[in-house]
C-alpha cells in the first residue's frame, strides 16, 4: 500500500495550474480532450503507460491510480531535466523549459488538489477521483465569482492556510521565517524553520545583492517552504500582499538589521475572510479538512502519532476536556501518555491551524472537522523506541524548549545535515547562551561555541545507522584543530577561527550524532594523540540532557566543558 502525505504542500504555486489538474478529471473538458488527442499520444511512450492513460481519461467516471497521475520520477540514466514524461499530471502542466512538468511539481499539484477537497483519494486502492466541489471549480469560468467562491471554500478548509491568516492578523506583517517558526508540530521532523537571526547574520556577511537573494531563496526549512507556497495562493486571492519589513537580530558580531522585501501583510479582503475562520451568524465557519496523513509527516513512529492526534481531535470535538480526561481517554485506546506529551500535541494542533479554546483547565476544539479517520493500514498501535524516548524526554526537559527534541530525529536523518547543524547551534547559543554559532560551509567546522576561556569545535554527523568516524572525517577534524592552533591564513584563508573570542585559550572537540558505532573511543584517542587536544562523542539525547542540567543550575558551564574532554562517550545526566 502506497505511503502518501496530504495536507502539506510545497512548490505548487499557480491556481490556474491547479485548475488544469482538477479539470483533467472532467470528461470532455478542454484539458481532458487536449491530453487524449494531443499531449499524451505525443509525449508519453507506450512502455510508460500511454494506452492505459488514454483509456482512463476516456472513461465515463474517471478514476485514476495516483502513480499514473504523478509519473515514475527520474528514470535510470536520466536527470530530472531530461527524464521523459511518464504521468498524466506531468503532461497536463507546462514546464519552464519543456512541454511537461517533472514528477515532483506534478505530485505537489496533485497533493494540493486532494488537500483542499477538489479530488478524493482512496487510500486502499491508491486512486483519485473528482469531488463535487472539484467539479464546480473546474466548470467555473476563469476569474469569475463562481471560481473565487470555490477557491475560498477550498482554501479555508486547509488548516495551514487558516494558521497563516490568523498569525498575520495577530502579529501584523511577518516574514516567511517568522511564520515558519510557528507552523507545525513542536520538535518534529518535517516542520523545520531556519532561525531568522541566522539569516540576518548570513545576509550581513554576504557582499552582493545577488548573493543575498540566493541565500534567501536557498536557505529554508520545511515549514518555511510551506509558508512560501501558501502565501503564493493567498496573494492570488488578494487576501495578502507583500511589503517590506525591517527586522533586527543579535548575532556573533553584534546587532544585524535587514529589510526583507517579501514580508506578508493582510489586505482588507483578507481581514474580511477571517470572519469565515472564526464564524458568525451571517458567515458560518468553513469545515476544516484534516487528513489523517497530515498529523505527522517525517516523525519517528508517525502512524502512532497520527492515531494519537486523531483520537485527541475526535475527543475534543464533543465537550470541554481536561488533560487528565484526555489521558484517560487515550489510555482507553491503548495509549499511555504524559501531561507534557498531550500539552505539546495541543500546541501542535493550534500550530497546524485548528482552533483550540482553553478555558482555565479545559480545552475544546472549535472547528468542524471533515475527512479525518484512521485507515485500516494504520496498524501501529504502540510507540517505537525513538518516539518513546522523545516522549520520556518531554517530561524531563522542564527548562529546555521542546522544539529541540527535533535533534533526536535529525541525528538519524542523513539528508538533514544542515538542519542538524542549525538546531545544534541554536540549542547551544540561543538556549544555553554560549557565544559562537554555526559555520557549516566548505573548509569550516559545523559549529563552534565558547564561554569564558573554553572553546568547543563540533562536527555534526547525521547517519541512519549510527556514526563510526571514518579516517577521512577524522582527518578533517584534525585539520580544523591544527588550523585553530596555528591560525595561519596560508593554511585556510577563510579565518573561521575568528569566531572565538580573544580570551579563549582551552579547546575541546566533539562529534554529535544520533548514535555511534564501532570502536569510537579508540578513534577519539587516536585523534587526541594527533592533535594534543581531548574530545568526546555526544549523542543528541545526551546533548539535550546536558542542556537541561545547565539551564536548571545543576551543572556549571565549566563542568559542561569538562565533560567534552574525556576522549569518551558523553552520556549526560539521567
Amino acid at each position: 500500500m502506497a505511503e502518501r502525505t496530504f495536507g502539506w504542500v510545497q512548490e505548487a504555486y499557480t491556481i490556474s495550474h491547479l485548475k488544469r489538474v482538477v479539470s483533467l478529471f472532467v470528461q470532455g473538458s478542454e484539458v481532458n480532450q487536449c491530453l487524449r488527442t494531443h499531449k499524451i499520444p505525443r509525449l508519453i511512450r507506450p512502455e510508460h503507460g500511454r494506452d492505459i492513460f488514454l483509456s482512463e481519461l476516456a472513461a465515463g467516471e474517471i478514476v485514476i491510480p495516483y502513480a499514473h497521475l504523478k509519473g515514475k520520477g527520474v528514470l535510470p540514466g536520466c536527470t530530472r531535466a531530461n527524464s521523459p514524461c511518464t504521468g498524466i499530471v506531468q503532461a497536463a502542466l507546462p514546464g519552464q523549459t519543456k512541454e511537461y512538468q517533472s514528477d515532483w511539481p506534478a505530485d505537489s499539484y496533485l497533493r494540493w488538489a486532494i488537500s483542499v477537497g477538489f479530488l478524493e483519494y482512496d487510500g486502499a486502492k491508491d486512486t483519485c477521483r473528482l469531488t463535487e466541489s472539484g467539479r464546480l471549480f473546474a466548470s467555473a469560468p476563469a476569474g469569475s465569482p463562481k471560481e473565487r467562491e470555490s477557491l475560498r471554500q477550498a482554501l479555508l478548509s486547509s488548516p495551514p492556510v487558516c494558521r497563516i491568516l490568523t498569525l498575520l492578523d495577530e502579529n501584523g506583517p511577518m516574514t516567511k521565517f517568522e511564520l515558519g517558526s510557528r507552523l507545525g508540530f513542536i520538535g518534529e521532523a518535517g516542520f523545520t524553520s531556519i532561525p531568522q537571526h541566522m539569516i540576518l547574520e548570513g545576509l550581513a556577511q554576504t557582499a552582493s545583492a545577488a548573493e543575498q537573494a540566493r541565500l534567501l531563496q536557498d536557505t529554508e526549512g520545511t515549514s518555511d517552504k510551506y509558508v512560501r507556497t501558501i502565501c503564493s495562493w493567498l496573494k492570488q486571492m488578494d487576501w495578502i500582499v507583500q511589503e517590506e519589513k525591517e527586522v533586527s537580530g543579535r548575532g556573533q558580531r553584534g546587532e544585524y538589521r535587514y529589510t526583507f522585501k517579501q514580508a506578508y501583510r493582510l489586505t482588507l479582503t483578507g481581514r474580511r475572510i477571517l470572519n469565515y475562520i472564526s464564524g458568525s451568524s451571517k458567515l458560518p465557519r468553513v469545515a476544516k479538512r484534516v487528513p489523517w496523513e497530515m498529523l505527522a509527516t517525517k516523525a519517528a513512529g508517525r502512524d502512532y502519532l497520527r492515531n494519537r492526534r486523531t483520537f485527541l481531535i475526535q475527543y475534543l470535538l464533543h465537550a470541554e476536556r481536561t488533560i487528565p480526561q484526555m489521558l484517560a481517554f487515550l489510555e482507553s485506546r491503548g495509549m499511555t501518555e504524559t501531561d507534557e506529551t498531550v500539552e505539546d500535541d495541543l500546541k501542535g494542533l493550534v500550530n497546524i491551524g485548528l482552533r483550540v479554546r482553553r478555558t482555565r483547565d479545559t480545552f475544546r476544539l472549535m472547528d468542524e472537522i471533515t475527512g479525518l479517520s484512521i485507515p485500516q493500514k494504520a496498524v501501529q498501535t504502540g510507540k517505537d523506541e525513538a518516539a518513546d524516548l522523545k516522549d520520556r524526554l518531554r517530561r524531563e526537559l522542564t527548562h529546555v524548549d521542546h522544539k529541540y527534541l527535533l535533534l533526536l530525529e535529525l541525528g538519524f536523518d542523513g539528508k538533514a545535515d544542515r538542519d542538524y547543524e542549525i538546531q545544534t547551534a541554536e540549542l547551544l547559543t540561543t538556549e544555553l547562551g554560549l557565544m559562537g554559532g554555526r559555520l557549516g560551509d566548505t573548509r569550516k567546522p559545523d559549529v563552534c561555541v565558547y564561554h569564558g576561556d573554553w572553546g568547543l569545535i563540533l562536527d555534526n554527523k547525521a547517519y541512519a545507522g549510527g556514526y563510526s568516524l571514518p579516517i577521512k572525517q577524522a582527518d578533517e577534524m584534525a585539520r580544523y584543530l591544527e588550523e585553530n592552533a596555528v591560525r595561519d591564513v596560508r593554511l585556510n584563508p577563510n579565518r573561521w577561527w575568528e569566531i572565538f573570542g580573544a580570551g579563549v585559550k582551552r579547546f575541546h572537540f566533539a562529534f554529535v550524532s544520533g548514535k555511534f558505532t564501532g570502536g569510537f573511543k579508540d578513534r577519539l584517542e587516536n585523534l587526541s594523540r594527533r592533535s594534543k587536544l581531548t574530545g568526546a562523542a555526544v549523542s543528541s539525547e545526551a546533548l539535550l540532557r546536558i542542556a537541561e542540567e545547565v539551564l536548571s543550575g545543576r551543572m556549571s558551564y565549566e563542568q559542561m566543558f569538562e565533560l567534552f574532554g574525556g576522549n569518551d562517550y558523553v552520556h549526560g545526566v539521567s
